[in-house]
């Protein structure tokens, strides 16, 4: 590998995110003033705290966005404007922190038990920055109106009624007898539990009519369809991605204790969710977070090239997660919206 003291090195970080206390959240693409202090980095189960006396959030974040492996040493400083020696200095120390991505290119196996711990950290990691979301903030200081924790809850109501699709999509296109057979029996657990979610909502003032009626948020549609995609196409990766949307904030008994209190909070009835949260009991229950587990135990290996795939279909699911969160705080802040949303038919135009 190239000296991370060579001015052409081209540093690459590994895939990190970043929490910024101060702003009570994720770092989206909000206001980025401020100074670097207490910035934590979050690179899979791994955190580091940030601190250098009068840097600043955007300039650092800058900086960062040519780690790359595109970009070398030489040309990092020059279009930044941070000297060189500063520039060796930042890479270097990431370097000796093991941030930095250390490629393999004659790696063609990947032994299942690495595979399958890196997963686990990846998924923590991601499923720590869904946490940090300002939607969960928002919620949690009261910031938002109370139509949007409704609307968190209709979305909820969409994301569990569309496992029926998603599964099935995967089943058909599963070529391994094995996983095909865990797969079915996945759906056979899933199937039809969107009810429960859909009670909940009545408790809170919503028609049984209105909710069945209602129609997705296009970030929603995108986090259904693309995980659709992936079920069609990557298999592995599909089952990857159970371990984070089966253990997301909403889908774990921690997460739904919290959504009974913040509907408390915003004025709906208590227990108003309770079917909802029986329907994560079950879940946490048929252990849905180890099907990866489960179709892996008797492989010695996962081929290196099925393992990029599957990380980057994992990672898409992640960014998917970011725009139903969005599409959420969006839609529903705002005051003309309908709510439930409403289709729009030809006598509409």
């Amino acid at each position: 590998m190239t000296s991370t003291q060579d001015l052409n090195y081209k540093p690459r970080l590994r895939h990190c995110t970043f929490f910024v206390p101060n702003r009570g959240g994720d770092n989206d693409n909000g206001d980025l003033d401020g100074v670097l202090d207490g910035i934590l980095m979050i690179v899979g189960d791994q955190h580091f705290e940030l601190s250098h006396e009068g840097a600043e959030l955007k300039t650092f974040l800058d900086f960062k966005r040519y780690l790359d492996g595109r970009h070398t040493v030489e040309q990092i400083s020059e279009i930044t404007g941070i000297s060189v020696e500063d520039t060796l200095a930042i890479v270097t120390n990431f370097a000796e922190q093991g941030l930095m991505r250390e490629a393999d290119t004659a790696l063609e196996r990947i032994p299942t038990e690495t595979f399958l711990k890196q997963i686990d950290k990846s998924c923590a990691m991601w499923t720590e920055q869904i946490g940090y979301h300002r939607l969960w903030s928002g919620l949690e200081n009261r910031t938002f109106r109370k139509e949007v924790f409704l609307g968190l809850i209709l979305e909820t109501y969409h994301y569990i009624n569309s496992a029926s699709r998603h599964i099935s999509t995967a089943i058909a296109h599963c070529y391994d007898p094995a996983w095909k057979k865990m797969l079915s029996e996945y759906l056979a657990e899933e199937y039809d539990h969107s009810w429960m979610a859909r009670d909940s909502l009545v408790n809170m003032g919503l028609s049984k009519e209105e909710v069945e009626n209602a129609h997705p948020l296009i970030g929603t549609w995108s986090w259904t369809n693309n995980l659709c995609e992936i079920a069609r196409e990557d298999t592995l990766g599909y089952l990857a991605c159970t371990k984070l949307f089966e253990a997301r904030g909403i889908e774990t008994l921690d997460g739904a204790n919290t959504l009974q209190r913040l509907a408390v909070d915003y004025g709906f009835p208590e227990d108003c969710l309770a079917p909802l949260v029986s329907h994560v009991a079950e879940d946490v229950k048929a252990n849905h977070t180890g099907l990866l587990e489960e179709a892996l135990a008797d492989r010695d290996y996962v081929p290196a090239w099925q393992a990029h795939r599957a990380v980057n279909n994992l990672h898409d699911l992640k960014h998917s997660f970011d725009q139903y969160n969005y599409g959420i705080i969006q839609y529903y802040s705002d005051v003309s919206n309908y709510i439930p949303r409403l289709k729009v038919d030809y006598f509409s135009l």
